[in-house]
């Protein structure tokens, strides 16, 4: 069972390790948290491969992290770069979609993209008008399917603010999504 559940310490220290070069510890890293990363990664882009080359980069991040300095939040900090990278791949995929389409209007499954592509950029528009920690709860307790006092956990925050920044950004989804259908 993959460890979500890592202490910050522990995470911090596998960072530190990773970024000094450690191929033991990005391995073991790996193994353990590979799944639940590649889970939320998927949530986000559209596709096996892309999820698995946002993992990837992930991972290039950490070993790039060096130890420049410190992290305070390192848990959060994995979960920015994890979501910050999702977010570009899938846009990227998006950008990719739209040529396709473009070059190959005449494929049945047209109309069937066209959607799946306007839902993925209307998600990506909708988390846009949320703040970072919005965000962050919103896609970690929705598409990772993680319990709020989970989310809190992992944040480092206390479970009140995650609660309360949670409830505000439904609210700010609900208004955007009713702008939405009243512009139609």
């Amino acid at each position: 069972m993959p460890n979500v559940w890592l202490q910050e310490k522990e995470l911090a220290n596998y960072i530190k390790e990773i970024s000094s070069g450690n191929e033991s510890a990005l391995r073991q890293f790996y193994e353990e948290n590979g799944r639940w990363m590649l889970a939320l990664i998927l949530s986000i882009v559209q596709t096996r491969e892309s999820g698995e080359e946002v993992l990837q980069d992930v991972m290039m991040s950490i070993v790039a992290y060096g130890s420049r300095r410190p992290i305070s939040n390192a848990k959060g900090w994995l979960f920015k770069v994890i979501i910050n990278a999702s977010k570009k791949k899938a846009k990227e995929e998006h950008l990719m979609q739209t040529e396709v389409l473009a070059e190959n209007e005449a494929l049945s499954y047209e109309d069937e993209a066209l959607e799946r592509m306007e839902n993925s950029v209307d998600q990506i528009e909708a988390l846009q008008c949320l703040d970072s920690l919005e965000q962050q709860c919103v896609i970690m307790h929705v598409f990772g399917q993680f319990r709020l006092p989970q989310v809190a956990e992992i944040l480092g925050m206390p479970y009140n603010r995650i609660r309360n920044k949670y409830t505000y950004a439904v609210s700010k989804l609900r208004k955007f999504y009713g702008e939405r259908r009243e512009s139609v």
